[in-house]
């Protein structure tokens, strides 16, 4: 066991029962710690253009980036666990056409780390899908961190899909120098638990940061979007989009929050986060978090939950469209206002696996349309 390893551990431990702490106490984690799982590595299943440079092994100073983050003992338990780490780089100035393709499959009662660094090289251009899909009372901890150098641009798409008693809880850290964008988007449909943590760094003025997530749940599914966006300086912009889709004893959950430092001057920030009820016993809750040291900025949150609209509903009757067909049309146009990803190479690729979803057509592999 490394130095990381051991920090790490220390950290898990001191760090309790998750459920004492206001940052996890809302996450329901039955599925997560109701069995014992024998932990095991990922076998990474993945497409690269040749002009991305890979390495697999012990990265100690991304891994030791990771140990500053707050409220974190799942992304520390997958650092004590998992030794080694993916590295990818994109050099600079290159610009993608082909997108960075990974599945990332659990098909057995363990629980999986999986570990991946991002470096994208100064005005670098770059799409990534990455598909999480567990199964068989699986569980995944994966960890993703992005280092953005100045001018680089990452569109990133992530599909966490599974079976009845899996678990998928996800840490992601990024880092952006002066004129970088990063478009996040996320799906959360099937399995018994998701959890994505964000944590957002803006360092460069110029620099954006955006996230659309989808929440698409049924049964007592539960999925969870926590959010962290950080502006440390002037002229920086981030956008949070959720929007969620829930029927039966579904439970949703956004919690976001937006820091504007001391001196960080001309901020846009912005959060959105909506929820439509599919039945009696779904449930939603929203926690919005501002937390501004600066007078010149731009900062708002909104959040609604309710039914789909009758007159609506009436409208397209009214044109012809059966009343089934009327409710798939609304929800699906509403689930598609979350897409922020802007890169041809997978953008359709997001909205066909959003309406595949929805539409329960998900026999095709999505990542071969990326």
């Amino acid at each position: 066991m490394n130095n990381i390893q051991e920090q790490a551990r220390a950290y898990r431990e001191n760090y309790g029962e998750p459920r004492r702490h206001e940052a996890w106490r809302w996450t329901p984690l039955d599925a997560l710690t109701a069995r014992e799982r024998k932990s095991e590595g990922s076998d990474y299943q993945y497409d690269l253009p040749d002009a991305v440079g890979e390495d697999y092994g012990n990265f100690e100073d991304a891994d030791r980036r990771l140990l500053d983050l707050p409220d974190a003992p799942y992304l520390a338990q997958n650092l004590a666990e998992q030794r080694d780490s993916l590295l990818l780089t994109v050099p600079e100035n290159t610009s993608l056409d082909a997108p960075l393709v990974f599945n990332i499959d659990l098909a057995a009662p363990r629980l999986q780390h999986s570990r991946i660094h991002l470096r994208l090289g100064k005005n670098s251009r770059t799409a990534c899908w990455i598909d999480y899909q567990a199964g068989r009372a699986g569980a995944q901890l994966p960890v993703l961190s992005i280092d953005a150098a100045e001018g680089a641009e990452l569109d990133l798409a992530l599909w966490f899909h599974g079976t009845e008693h899996t678990a998928q809880l996800m840490h992601i850290a990024s880092q952006q120098a002066a004129n970088s964008r990063i478009r996040i988007n996320a799906l959360q449909a099937g399995g018994s638990l998701h959890r994505l943590d964000v944590h957002s760094e803006l360092r460069g003025e110029g620099s954006h940061f955006a996230f659309g997530g989808i929440q698409h749940l049924r049964g007592s599914q539960i999925a969870d979007y926590h959010l962290n966006v950080r502006h440390h300086t002037e002229n920086s912009e981030s956008h949070q989009i959720v929007r969620g889709a829930l029927d039966d004893n579904a439970q949703g959950y956004f919690d976001g929050t937006i820091y504007v430092a001391h001196g960080a001057q001309k901020t846009d920030a912005r959060q959105n986060s909506r929820y439509i009820l599919l039945h009696d016993n779904a449930r939603s809750q929203s926690v919005p978090r501002l937390e501004i040291y600066a007078d010149d900025v731009q900062c708002a949150h909104g959040s609604t939950t309710g039914r789909l609209d009758p007159e609506a509903l009436f409208y397209l009757q009214s044109r012809g469209i059966s009343l089934e067909n009327a409710r798939k049309m609304l929800i699906l146009s509403f689930l598609h206002e979350a897409v922020v990803i802007e890169h041809p190479a997978i953008l359709d690729a997001v909205h066909d696996t959003i309406s595949r979803d929805w539409l329960g057509d998900n026999n095709e592999d999505t990542s071969d349309a990326a």
